[in-house]
């Protein structure tokens, strides 16, 4: 599986980076939703995306909905991270995303968020 990473954070990028790698995906790291845009537009898709909600510049919040504006990358699954419970107002749109993960989590819910992004069906977003 291909992940991406989009977290200001970089001890929180390389230990997710790390822990997918030991798992045996391949996993690249974004420091914030200008440079994930960038890699996404020039690197192969990944299988899913983990978004922190809260960063500098473009917000998880603000990434999300640009990917909802792109045929390809509106379908690519989107867990959001956040250090704290979300707002409905903080939120992206109620289907752009499949999941939130709120910091610190267990690597357990990691596993059972990546577990469950194989079978998720985006392919039928608007």
């Amino acid at each position: 599986m291909n992940v991406l990473v989009v977290d200001d954070s970089p001890g929180i990028g390389l230990v997710l980076t790390r822990y997918f790698a030991r798992l045996g995906h391949s996993c690249t790291h974004a420091p914030d939703g200008m440079a994930a845009l960038e890699k996404l537009r020039t690197s192969p898709l990944p299988d899913v995306i983990f978004v922190d909600l809260l960063m500098p510049g473009l917000s998880g919040q603000e990434l999300v909905c640009e990917l909802q504006h792109h045929p390809d990358l509106g379908r690519v699954p989107v867990v959001l991270m956040s250090g704290f419970e979300a707002a409905e107002e903080d939120l992206p749109p109620s289907g752009s995303y499949q999941a939130i993960l709120v910091k610190p989590f267990e690597l357990q819910e990691l596993d059972a968020v990546l577990e469950a992004a194989t079978s998720w069906d985006v392919s039928s977003r608007d």
